[in-house]
């Protein structure tokens, strides 16, 4: 038995599966509180279990897929990321929703968000790249020619617009050229280049009115409170209403009187602050802890840089989407529409997120050539 066990361990990282796990179960809880008072709460619902179940079908096939096999796969993966964003936009291939054109939709039936795979082959993009230099990237060419990599999927997204799941791929990045060797300075560069890039995209009419307005109200608060600040305000509230214990699930007044928009989405931390309180809020921090450190360690267990990167890809993408999604909902980040990991009701969302569950788990199986 004991045998049998060590056999698994070889294969299988035992406590990231029990991380995702929990957090499986304590989003579905908390999603099916927030849509409990949804005419079609119970369809809803059920969507999200099936997204749940194409996940792990998502997660055994990147598991069972030996990740060493892309690294020769970059010219194709690069064509393919970019079909899969473009692919929205395509005439009667495309669905619009919060103001971008981001999902497939044909004949009224929308499929899914292709910008969520697109995450993870960025991902696997980025580390191929990076791996290329041995942990030394010193050079200015060296450092353009990564970047050049990132313009393509981030140019367009952004003319969905999807400015969100732009800077996704924007922290994925930066996340992966820290581990891979390049030098401190640049991020000084690259800090100069961002904020001259955000006054060009605030100033140059790139950004959708809605947009605007969200940065405008991240710096000014008070502004339009019944409008363009009516989401964080009603944000806000739930969450200090919930106190240290909270109301109790299916309980808060913000979520089933309707106040809050996006609950089951975008704002779904501010449900579990409302119903669960600063206790649940904690648990659930717990639990991201729990995840990140996990990859972690997968990522400086494996056999080659390669695999590494691709661990870093999957720690930098859930990092600043769960600090993204909770800032946005007590005003300390912009509000962008990024959804939080494994919690967040999206099929496309799930699917993505135990996908790359499945990649870190192909890492660890093969750190020693298992």
């Amino acid at each position: 038995m004991t045998s049998r066990v060590a056999g698994v361990r070889k294969w299988a990282n035992l406590p990231l599966l029990l991380t995702v796990a929990l957090l499986l179960l304590y989003g579905a809880v908390v999603v099916h509180s927030a849509i409990s008072g949804f005419s079609a709460g119970s369809a809803m619902f059920q969507r999200q279990l099936f997204g749940m179940a194409l996940g792990f079908v998502a997660l055994a096939l990147m598991w069972t897929l030996d990740y060493k096999r892309l690294e020769g796969w970059l010219g194709p993966l690069v064509v393919f990321n970019a079909l899969l964003i473009v692919s929205p936009r395509i005439p009667g291939l495309g669905g619009e929703a919060k103001g971008a054109t981001a999902w497939l939709e044909i004949a009224g039936v929308r499929l899914f968000q292709p910008s969520e795979p697109a995450k993870l082959v960025t991902i696997v993009i980025m580390a191929i790249v990076i791996s290329q230099f041995k942990g030394v990237i010193e050079r200015p060419r060296d450092v353009m020619r990564v970047l050049a990599y990132l313009a393509l999927p981030f140019g367009l997204i952004l003319l969905q617009p999807d400015l969100g799941t732009g800077l996704v791929f924007i922290a994925i990045t930066m996340g992966v050229l820290l581990v891979g060797g390049v030098k401190p300075k640049w991020f000084l560069v690259f800090a100069l280049v961002g904020v001259i890039g955000v006054g060009v995209i605030f100033k140059g009419g790139f950004l959708a009115q809605y947009q605007e307005d969200r940065l405008l109200v991240f710096i000014q608060p008070d502004r339009d409170p019944r409008g363009a600040g009516y989401n964080l305000e009603q944000s806000k509230i739930a969450i200090g209403s919930g106190g240290l214990t909270g109301k109790g699930l299916g309980q808060g007044t913000q979520s089933n009187l309707n106040f809050l928009p996006e609950r089951h989405t975008d704002f779904i931390f501010s449900v579990l602050g409302e119903e669960l309180g600063f206790t649940g809020s904690v648990m659930l921090l717990g639990l991201y802890l729990a995840l990140l450190m996990t990859a972690l360690e997968i990522s400086t267990s494996s056999r080659d840089l390669f695999g590494s990167l691709i661990a870093v890809g999957l720690i930098s993408m859930w990092t600043f989407q769960i600090l993204q999604n909770m800032g946005m909902t007590m005003g300390l980040m912009p509000i962008t529409g990024i959804p939080l990991p494994f919690m967040s009701f999206g099929s496309s969302f799930m699917i993505t997120n135990l996908a790359g569950t499945g990649m870190l788990l192909s890492v660890w199986a093969r750190r020693s050539g298992v």
